[in-house]
């Protein structure tokens, strides 16, 4: 139950995802979020990690992303809206799909999709 978590510092430490290939998808959260570590590899996964021990775990299928509710998305947390800025031009240049951008009071975000759909934020606050 929740109560036993309560006062608990537990931060979210991967998500995984089902892609249509994993190389792809390796290369994309690569060049655009950090995630160039690769914690491990066999034919049924495949695990990014960045330097601040955030995972990606990767297994090929078919995904999903185009049945989930557009507010299903995970995202990185950037510095500053500097670095949120810079992030919106690298996706441009690259021809990223960019599905949502806010900027309001000290939040600033940036939402694409990657490869298969799902929505990944880049965001400060």
């Amino acid at each position: 139950p929740w109560s036993l978590c309560q006062g608990l510092s537990m931060p979210l430490n991967h998500v995984a995802l089902t892609v249509s290939n994993r190389e792809r998808s390796a290369a994309f959260y690569a060049e655009h979020f950090g995630m160039t570590l690769r914690v491990h590899d066999d034919d049924h996964l495949l695990i990014l990690g960045s330097d601040d021990g955030s995972l990606l775990a990767l297994t090929d299928g078919t995904p999903v992303a185009d049945a989930l509710p557009r507010t299903n998305h995970f995202g990185f947390q950037l510095a500053d809206s500097d670095a949120v800025h810079a992030a919106r031009r690298r996706f441009q240049t690259a021809d990223v799909p960019e599905v949502e951008w806010e900027e309001h009071g000290g939040f600033v975000r940036v939402q694409v999709t990657d490869p298969d759909g799902y929505r990944v934020d880049a965001y400060c606050f």
